[in-house]
């Protein structure tokens, strides 16, 4: 692990070691979520009725929900598609800084609640 922590990226490559991994996974959730209430969205306005709905929902299902889970793996290409490469960008990177601001903090309450407990 110490080669890991020592090898490039400076400040930047530390802090994607340290929770880049779980922002891409959360993106990648949300991109899956997204995908799937926007095919059911789209299956209920193509349906003619409940029964054609029901029908073409147990037919598609999980050949969709297949197909959004590996592309939501790859939301960047995704998000570029509908946005932009631009937005795309700017909406990737505002939700990065939130996120590390946002896991910073609560990792900093949970070492002082540690130390409290420990007597330290």
């Amino acid at each position: 692990m110490t080669e890991l922590e020592g090898s490039g990226g400076e400040s930047v490559g530390k802090l994607w070691r340290k929770h880049g991994g779980g922002y891409y996974a959360l993106l990648a959730v949300g991109t899956f979520v997204y995908m799937e209430v926007q095919s059911i969205i789209e299956s209920i306005a193509d349906a003619d009725s409940v029964g054609n709905f029901v029908s073409s929902e147990i037919l598609t299902l999980g050949i969709e929900t297949f197909l959004n889970t590996f592309f939501s793996g790859m939301w960047p290409m995704m998000w570029v598609s509908w946005m932009g490469l631009g937005t795309a960008a700017a909406a990737a990177g505002g939700g990065y800084a939130v996120w590390t601001i946002t896991l910073a903090s609560l990792l900093a309450r949970r070492e002082k609640e540690y130390r409290k407990e420990l007597g330290l």
